[in-house]
């Protein structure tokens, strides 16, 4: 069966050997005056599957426009047709917190599945990975973390998350926290860090807030050096955060920032050879 990759514009940075949209044969873009966007398959004839590959960052909102798009006119076509999310769109909205509000993670996979006949949908370690609903959806869950801590260079090196989080998502100890608001983060407990190289890791950085705080509580607690290993570079801001606070930040390029180190590659490449690889389960 012949895959064929085809990158939406937020994914166009990865190092893949992929299909882009076709420009507008007038303008040479891939947008118009008003800001609408401008959506043409390139020629995609000789394959059986199309992934399509999508970086929800940083344009949530134009990016969906891409994405909607490309897998309507995939539509009209023969193709079996999945999805490749580097970083899910609305991926941290993946529960109703508050009355009348939308899972929004939710509904951009069931849109996916039940609208468009997306067969897979493939995921880089979702924030959403542990919710329950996501058995209602064809969700594989590619995992950035093996591949992330082998281009890590430490000696010694004990792993932990900045908060409780990393507990139910990736098996780490971590910090209990409490949020006043976004920039308001209050941690508390002990780790056993004393005289130990200390890498903190978590699936995002938004604020990086809890990310610093975890820094100087590690360091107070004996931490000998403290490093920061992530996934996804949410907000820039952030990211710049905790460069400045750390010792070191390995962050991959699941979204498109100057500081990504790492690149997300080798874990996405599996997934076109029809092959979901060491590095993917079903469920986070």
């Amino acid at each position: 069966m012949t895959v064929e990759p085809l990158v939406t514009p937020s994914a166009e940075h990865l190092d893949v050997d992929a299909r882009r949209l076709a420009s507008h044969p007038q303008n040479g873009t891939r947008a118009f005056p008003d800001g609408e966007v401008y959506v043409q398959l390139p020629a995609l004839d000789d394959a059986d599957e199309v992934v399509v590959i999508h970086s929800g960052q940083p344009t949530p909102n134009r990016g969906l426009a891409y994405l909607y798009g490309a897998l309507s006119a995939l539509a009209d076509r023969d193709h079996a047709v999945s999805v490749l999310f580097t970083y899910v769109p609305y991926g941290r909205q993946d529960e109703a917190f508050y009355e009348g509000t939308l899972n929004y993670a939710r509904s951009i996979c069931r849109l996916l599945s039940r609208h468009y006949d997306v067969e897979r949908i493939y995921a880089v370690d979702p924030h959403f990975g542990h919710r329950e609903w996501v058995s209602e959806v064809p969700l594989s869950v590619l995992r950035a973390f093996p591949h992330l801590r082998q281009q890590i260079e430490m000696d010694d090196y004990v792993v932990v998350g900045p908060d409780l989080g990393a507990v139910e998502r990736f098996g780490v100890p971590g910090f209990e926290k409490e949020r006043a608001g976004a920039a308001d983060v209050t941690l508390s407990g002990d780790l056993p860090v004393d005289g130990r190289n200390v890498l903190v890791f978590d699936d995002l950085i938004a604020t990086g807030t809890t990310m610093v705080r975890a820094f100087h509580r590690l360091k107070t607690q004996g931490a000998k050096t403290v490093q920061a290993a992530a996934v996804h570079g949410v907000l820039p801001d952030g990211v710049q955060r905790v460069r400045d606070a750390y010792d070191a930040l390995h962050l991959t390029n699941t979204i498109e920032r100057d500081a990504a180190t790492v690149g997300i590659e080798p874990v996405l490449r599996p997934v076109f050879a029809g092959d979901d690889g060491p590095a993917t389960s079903d469920r986070q």
